[in-house]
């Protein structure tokens, strides 16, 4: 009997082993692979620029006013009408996205994306010519609105 309790300790021993070794390699992976994010800062850009390497396109990590601190967005966010937003650029190439780009970023994480507001896209509804897209960030809410309404923007640019 005691031979046999010695073998079963001595399995139990090794199956830990085997459990244990697992663990730390699937971990291990866990952290290579979180790691290999598919939202990445821009070299350069102290984090303000995002590369989205499914669809390639670069994005200002905060909404159009504000500014990147290295933690969080600081400063007020530009808010307005669908026509307004239109004209809006920024230094290096940066513009409002379409409706399919900005459903790029879904799912949509507050981590890399701060700012949980209506963002107005370029698209206007095919049907309704008073009416323009736009995505609800907290909510991956596509919708459409009516274009005197205000709201903020989220710029992109095609990779560089």
């Amino acid at each position: 009997m005691k031979k046999k309790r010695v073998q079963v300790k001595g399995c139990f021993r090794k199956n830990l082993l085997i459990v244990l070794g697992l663990l730390v390699f699937f971990c291990f992976a866990g952290v290579v692979q979180a790691a290999d994010s598919r939202f990445q800062e821009v070299e350069g850009s102290n984090g303000s620029i995002i590369l989205d390497s499914q669809s390639g396109l670069e994005w200002q990590r905060c909404p159009y006013g504000q500014s990147w601190t290295g933690s969080s967005c600081s400063g007020t966010p530009w808010r307005g009408i669908w026509e307004n937003a239109l004209q809006v650029t920024a230094q290096g190439g940066f513009r409002v996205p379409t409706i399919d780009e900005l459903k790029t970023l879904e799912p949509y994480d507050q981590n890399v994306f701060p700012g949980n507001y209506w963002f107005w896209s370029s698209s206007t509804h095919p049907f309704y010519s008073f009416s323009a897209w736009g995505l609800l960030f907290d909510r991956c809410c596509v919708s459409h609105s009516l274009k005197d309404s205000c709201f903020q923007l989220r710029l992109v640019r095609a990779g560089q």
